[in-house]
């Protein structure tokens, strides 16, 4: 028995709320609580552990300033290629000076190597969920 167009229209509309609402669930972030050790030799260890993890924040902010300056110099590399080939105003008003070159130091990694630092000092690293938005 074929479908009427009511009925088709109807599925698809509930098929289309159920995406959305999957969607717009809600979004968790993971926090981290920490116990040092309780012997000298383990918080001396925790030392280090930042020192590792300065270091490697140090870095990734490095290469994440490097990307940024790639990406202001392609701009201009583009933007006066774009003028030296334009042949009416119009086309060079085209052209644009400015571009977005957003690059955030990536962590990520620093955290978890310094957490299993943290660990294998023998202090305990536990995770939790935080919920952000849609709650």
């Amino acid at each position: 028995m074929p479908m009427s167009s009511r009925s088709l229209k109807r599925l698809v509309f509930l098929a289309t709320l159920a995406v959305a609402l999957v969607a717009c669930g809600p979004v968790y972030r993971t926090e981290y609580s920490y116990v040092p050790p309780a012997d000298r030799a383990g918080k001396q260890c925790l030392n280090q552990c930042l020192n590792m993890r300065a270091m490697c924040r140090s870095q990734a902010e490095s290469r994440a300033a490097n990307a940024r300056a790639d990406c202001e110099r392609n701009a201009m590399i583009n933007y006066t290629a774009c003028m030296a080939t334009a042949k009416s105003d119009s086309e060079r008003s085209k052209c644009s000076a400015t571009s977005y070159c957003s690059q955030d130091a990536d962590t990520r990694q620093c955290e978890e190597e310094y957490r299993l630092c943290y660990e294998n000092c023998g202090g305990t690293v536990s995770s939790y969920q935080v919920c952000e938005y849609g709650c």
